[in-house]
């Protein structure tokens, strides 16, 4: 590593080098704030005499090699902001100069072209730009260039920020009364120079601790950076083409810079459950990960891409609620089946909890590992819609149900290690709760909450009125009543809100006085906010001094006004009177319908008692993979066969116990070993439970039966 104190114009403007942002740099990020400041910086070093400015450090990674034009070309690992700030106020100095031909500068458009700053001058190709830049802002940035050199040249309106930052440029040269000052500037910047050399400076660290206030990167950049740094340099573009670039494509639906960190902290919270990381340095959970997992060798960078980018798509729909099909399959008879576990998805994306999507994430694996059939999973995500609804209707305690899902997690991952039935013990798990913190309410505790609590002011009232409305459309249009039309599990209309029937304004009514009875008082304070007295209208209106009749006739428009009849209000079209002994009865009819949406898991009695805590405790312990090694059952040498006729291939078991594939890589586990045989032949990397495909010789016994 070489490094010292350099003035940045000459360091850019050294002969036959280019600078290159590598393909995982993140794009050119800096705003009209990074960019006043370093204009001011510049402003101030060239109206003081005898100063300098130090601007931070450039750090360039080199591989010895260079174009057979003799052009060497340096990966830019720290300060592509900065250098292509520099460049864009070059560009408009130049443009400034070529449209002020009369005005006395102490430079000239083309001391700018071909000084070595913006072009290798007498190069082609590649070789001629001085800076190339990563994703989007290449083309534009370069076009820029290009129509430097030849206006009649177009510029790429590609990258917005590029283009925003020249023109800020611009207009302060246009504004200022001594642009000689921007250059004497710019020529007094120094950096600090650090060189590195790839297979002999470890350029992961220095970066690392040149960002280690995250206040330039984001964990998503270290983590890109970490990743695609694995590879030399000649092989990062297409490394990132191959495995990364895949992951952000998939992550593109949530449309948020931050999708990547949010999906890593979901995986990292699903990979060390029941571990909360809480508030955890994300990158070094990371790299954790990836030296626990080991994927920091033998070319297994690539391999972990792969199995993110997969979760990446079961993180996507528990965010959306929406379930690309591919991710399981399914024929036409499972259509039924997977449109429930789309509806399910959507119902627990709508309660708005995120702590439930490490679960999401290990439910979805399992189906698409075949350790649950689509209709399994579409009863498991009900189960746990209808754990999340049930504990925010009851009011229970937030951080135990938290802490229940983590811990449910790590009990699944166990139960596949085990080998045991994963859908019975995952109903189990939820049902062994029972009065405890951490419990599923029942029935009876459901059903009281919700006719008693306010659900006017209940955070999850418009999800829970849309889905009964849903519930009772579609049992509408199943029993063929006339203009019945169905609108789904979870029927989100925008602009629909939840209304009273007994108005907010009834104690001032004589009428509703006496429809509440002896005490209206007391009468409407308990009443007033039940689930019996709320309905839904696609309709914004206060009728809060209205008669019942005048609240029967706007429910009728709303009915006879949309494409789907509002289904919540058919039991109060049909009533003449409304008072308590309506709200009650209507309440009441609802909660025993939100008992059919929600319901409580169901096993047999010997499953649920051998998922009771002093059960398992009493239970056998887990026999894994080194167990079997560790009792002779599986010794040095031994061959693995797969047990697929239509992915044939070996493994052999070395002197330490792992699994070796035949490319050399080795395993702990043998899902792992053969989701990545798998991938070494081309097909499908996940999916298959290595334990029942692997078997002890040629028509040996499987791994699962030797356990």
């Amino acid at each position: 590593m070489d490094a010292g104190v350099r003035r940045v114009m000459g360091l850019i403007s050294e002969i036959n080098v280019r600078f290159v942002v590598p393909v995982y740099q993140r794009p050119y990020s800096w705003g009209e704030e990074q960019c006043l400041q370093l204009w001011d910086d510049i402003l101030h070093c060239g109206r003081s005499r005898e100063e300098t400015h130090f601007t931070g450090s450039i750090v360039t990674m080199q591989d010895g090699s260079a174009s057979p034009a003799g052009v060497a070309a340096l990966a830019l690992i720290d300060g592509q902001q900065r250098i292509t700030t520099i460049a864009l106020l070059l560009v408009a100095l130049a443009r400034y100069a070529s449209a002020h031909p009369d005005e006395q500068l102490p430079y000239s458009r083309d001391e700018v072209m071909l000084g070595g700053y913006l072009t290798n001058p007498f190069r082609s190709g590649e070789d001629h730009y001085k800076l190339t830049l990563s994703k989007g802002d290449r083309a534009t940035f370069r076009s820029i260039v290009d129509n430097l050199e030849d206006p009649s040249r177009p510029v790429d309106p590609t990258s917005k920020r590029i283009l925003q930052n020249l023109s800020l440029f611009e207009q302060r040269l246009d504004a200022l009364s001594n642009v000689a000052s921007v250059w004497v500037g710019l020529r007094r910047l120094e950096v600090v120079a650090v060189s590195l050399t790839q297979g002999r400076d470890r350029a992961q660290l220095i970066f690392e601790s040149m960002n280690s206030t995250g206040k330039d990167l984001g964990a998503a950049d270290l983590i890109r950076n970490f990743v695609l740094m694995k590879y030399p340099l000649d092989c990062q573009a297409e490394a990132y083409r191959t495995y990364w670039k895949p992951l952000e494509d998939a992550l593109l639906p949530l449309g948020e810079d931050d999708a990547l960190d949010d999906f890593v902290r979901c995986f990292m919270q699903m990979a060390y459950a029941p571990e909360p990381l809480g508030q955890a340095d994300l990158y070094q959970t990371f790299k954790r990960y990836v030296a626990e997992g080991g994927f920091d060798r033998n070319d297994r960078m690539g391999f972990l891409c792969l199995r993110l980018k997969d979760f990446a798509q079961y993180y996507v729909a528990t965010v959306t609620g929406e379930l690309a099909q591919p991710l399981v399959e399914a024929s036409a008879a499972d259509a039924p089946a997977f449109r429930e576990v789309t509806a399910r998805l959507a119902g627990i994306a709508e309660l708005g909890v995120p702590q439930a999507r490490p679960l999401e994430l290990e439910l979805l694996r399992s189906c698409h590992r075949r350790e649950c059939t689509l209709t399994q999973l579409a009863t498991m995500l009900g189960t746990l819609e209808s754990y999340l609804l049930r504990r925010a209707v009851c009011d229970c305690e937030g951080s135990a149900q938290t802490q229940f899902l983590l811990r449910l997690v790590a009990k699944l991952q166990a139960v596949r290690n085990a080998g045991e039935k994963y859908y019975d013990a995952y109903l189990a798990l939820f049902l062994v709760e029972e009065g405890t913190p951490r419990r599923l309410p029942t029935d009876d505790e459901f059903s009281r909450a919700l006719q008693s609590r306010d659900c006017f002011g209940f955070s999850r009232s418009f999800y829970l009125l849309t889905r009964l409305n849903g519930h009772r459309a579609a049992a509408s249009a199943q029993a063929g009543e006339k203009d019945a039309v169905p609108t789904g599990d979870v029927p989100t209309r925008e602009g629909w809100s939840v209304e009273h029937v007994m108005p907010v304004g009834a104690l001032a009514d004589d009428a509703w006085r006496a429809a509440l009875g002896p005490n209206p008082e007391l009468a409407y304070e308990r009443l007033e906010n039940t689930l019996g007295n709320l309905v839904l209208t696609p309709y914004a209106y206060d009728l809060q001094d209205c008669g019942f009749d005048q609240k029967l006739e706007r429910l009728r428009q709303d009915a006879d006004g949309v494409p789907e009849r509002i289904a919540l209000s058919s039991d109060v079209l049909d009533q003449q009177a409304w008072g308590p002994e309506q709200i009650e009865a209507r309440g009441a009819r609802l909660a025993r319908e939100a008992l059919a949406i929600w319901p409580m898991p169901t096993v047999d009695a010997a499953t649920l008692e051998s998922y009771r805590p002093t059960a398992r405790a009493a239970s056998l312990r887990q026999t894994t993979w080194q167990d079997l090694f560790d009792s002779g059952v599986v010794q040095m040498d031994d061959t693995l066969v797969s047990a697929s006729p239509m992915y044939p291939g070996r493994a052999t078991v070395t002197s330490t116990g792992k699994i070796m594939l035949a490319n050399g890589q080795m395993f702990t586990d043998p899902t792992d070993a053969y989701e990545r045989f798998l991938g070494t032949i081309g097909a499908n990397p996940t999916g298959l439970n290595g334990w029942t495909h692997w078997r002890l010789g040629d028509g040996g016994p499987l791994l699962d039966d030797l356990r």
